[in-house]
């Protein structure tokens, strides 16, 4: 389908979108260039309030709507024609990633922060409508499918919170549709204030901030090694310290429990924290007598449990999510503030 964008089009938004302000704000300027890239005036659509009495009804529109949700309810649905588009979504979130679901039909994207791809004169929408419902259930919230950015290295998580950048950064996750930002429990230790600055930006798009990642091998800090070689995993008769820990050494568990409220601590405005194995590494467990009786999901779900009913205490409404490989992991039952994933992000 092609659409005139070269015409007087408007924008008619609801009242009271906050979380989508920004993002309506960014519609109406891409149809401003997309007007342009077919011989129009660059002329952004005017944003106006839908209960406007001075509202045409004879404009070419872009409806805006929305239910006031729960913001973890981010499905959305839209459908165009030559005259009109509507775009819905089931909360403020939901629209926001309606839109931007829209605009990446007419061929535009963002491949980095502060990088846009317009497409070439002419082009037309890769489909006139799409449906993505978030099949949210409150009994089991972390179910939904929702889309996360991990960091893949320490220089990204810098990328994140460059304080010059976090704007940029915060608009480029939104419109690459991403709900959520993990970041690792670390820095909620030692990068307070910039991650307060990335909090704010992000929130203007209903994006949430979320703690963890591959962080269950942080439970036990790499530098006790040396005077407690015995907290971390054996692998072939030898204590090492490239992953995870020894599951079944008291000493060990009272030091992730110690280490888990520390960071829990840190990040207590935070409502779902991640903890999964090291990537690429996950059946990298221990193989010390005590637990060699124990298969690597099991030794998996101990330490997982060990930070579990500390965050149980600290935050009661929190979560935590874990991972594991398919094996026998089932004969240790994990505790009820704690929800696996299917596949990590």
């Amino acid at each position: 389908m092609t659409i005139d964008f070269s015409r007087d089009w408007l924008i008619i938004i609801p009242p009271d979108i906050t979380q989508a302000e920004k993002a309506a704000g960014d519609l109406s300027r891409c149809i401003g260039l997309l007007a342009a890239l077919n011989g129009g005036e660059a002329k952004p659509p005017k944003i106006v309030n839908a209960f406007d009495s001075m509202l045409s009804k004879t404009a070419p529109a872009i409806v805006l709507n929305c239910d006031k949700s729960d913001f973890r309810r981010n499905g959305f649905a839209w459908r165009a024609k030559p005259e009109q588009v509507e775009i819905f979504g089931e909360s403020s979130r939901g629209l926001c990633n309606g839109i931007y679901s829209f605009l990446a039909a007419t061929g535009i994207s963002w491949p980095e922060p502060e990088q846009e791809k317009l497409p070439g004169s002419g082009a037309g929408l890769a489909c006139d409508n799409v449906s993505e419902p978030s099949h949210f259930d409150e009994k089991t919230p972390l179910a939904s499918p929702w889309r996360r950015f991990v960091p893949e290295d320490n220089n990204g998580v810098k990328r994140m919170l460059n304080k010059s950048k976090s704007e940029a950064f915060a608009a480029w996750a939104a419109r690459n549709r991403y709900d959520a930002l993990v970041i690792p429990m670390a820095e909620f230790v030692s990068a307070g204030q910039k991650l307060k600055q990335l909090e704010k930006f992000a929130r203007d798009y209903g994006i949430t901030l979320e703690a963890g990642g591959y962080d269950l091998s942080s439970l036990i800090p790499r530098k006790t090694f040396l005077l407690h070689r015995d907290y971390f995993r054996m692998e072939d008769g030898k204590r090492k310290k490239d992953h995870h820990f020894c599951p079944t050494n008291p000493g060990a568990l009272k030091l992730a429990g110690k280490e888990a409220e520390k960071l829990f601590r840190a990040a207590i405005e935070a409502k779902v924290f991640h903890l999964w194995p090291d990537k690429g590494a996950e059946t990298a467990w221990c193989s010390c007598p005590t637990c060699r009786a124990f298969t690597t999901q099991e030794q998996n779900r101990m330490g997982v449990n060990a930070a579990a009913d500390i965050l149980a205490v600290l935050k009661a409404d929190a979560m935590i999510t874990f991972y594991e490989n398919s094996g026998e992991g089932e004969k240790i039952p994990m505790r009820k503030n704690t929800f696996k994933m299917e596949k990590l992000p």
